[in-house]
């Protein structure tokens, strides 16, 4: 699987350099470049779920109180930056920790320990 994931790290990197390198009237190539770029990051995602899956009560619990203190840190930033700042939380970075952090609470609950 990590193998796998590798690969399409990189055709993600080979395309990105490609879409970088297009002229801006090149709008069909740029078109069919976008579409496999998403097709490889929807694959990478459902790859990087199955990870978690795969993954032992113990470590998705070490993950959990990672991704737990890695949200404080984010919002700490936030409130330091205020809402209407350009800290972590309006890039986006917070949400997708807290995506993460539901993704694990649903696999430990799936083999019947809840976490709050």
């Amino acid at each position: 699987m990590v193998g796998e994931m590798s690969s399409i790290l990189r055709e993600l990197e080979m395309v990105q350099d490609q879409l970088s390198s297009l002229t801006n009237d090149a709008h069909d190539e740029k078109y069919a470049l976008m579409t496999r770029q998403e097709e490889l990051r929807t694959r990478a995602a459902r790859l990087a779920e199955d990870v978690d899956a795969e993954c032992s009560t113990k470590q998705l619990l070490i993950q959990l109180a990672s991704l737990r203190r890695r949200r404080e840190v984010l919002n700490r930033q936030h409130r330091s930056t205020g809402p209407g700042g350009t800290g972590p939380r309006h890039w986006g970075g917070s949400s997708q920790v807290d995506e993460r952090i539901e993704r694990i609470r649903a696999l430990l609950a799936d083999r019947g320990i809840r976490v709050h």
